[in-house]
């Protein structure tokens, strides 16, 4: 072994007594979870209640059967919106996620956008991500960047 693998030797061997070792309570992040799903839809049709109501907009719920690793398989909600012939859904897809403590995509029949849960975010908790590249932006969800978030993902008007 030369200096360049001793050096390898040491640098991961710093890095693993450096960890951090939390024991993750999996249960709790699952259930933390699904209860900010549920918060996410509650904010969700808050925003759209006067559609709702005009029944320019239909919402329902369907479980979701999930399953991740650490974690296992769980039953959580997603969120459908249909609009004329249009559907629009809110797929929740887990917390071992980088980055963030959860992701809910927007699937619609143009294109998909990414929400992010961060249980430390003040305010809902919720971003939506407007661009990847070149670099990562995200915008806190609220009725503005819904807006942007659905254009995005159903068809264009004719």
């Amino acid at each position: 072994m030369g200096i360049m693998a001793d050096q390898l030797v040491d640098f991961f061997r710093a890095r693993k007594v450096q960890a951090p070792h939390p024991a993750l309570d999996w249960p709790a992040k699952r259930d933390a979870w699904i209860e900010a799903v549920e918060s996410l839809y509650a904010f969700i049709k808050e925003m759209l209640r006067g559609s709702i109501a005009s029944k320019d907009i239909t919402v329902r719920t369907v479980d979701l059967e999930v399953t991740e690793d650490f974690i296992g398989s769980y039953s959580i909600p997603a969120l459908e919106l249909t609009v004329g012939d249009e559907r629009v859904e809110f797929r929740p897809k887990g917390v071992t996620v980088i980055g963030a403590a959860g992701r809910v995509d927007i699937v619609g029949d143009r294109d998909t956008v990414t929400l992010l849960w961060n249980n430390k975010d003040a305010s809902s908790g919720w971003t939506v991500i407007a661009r990847r590249v070149p670099q990562l932006v995200t915008a806190a969800l609220d009725a503005e960047t819904l807006t942007y978030a659905l254009d995005r993902v159903m068809l264009p008007l004719p």
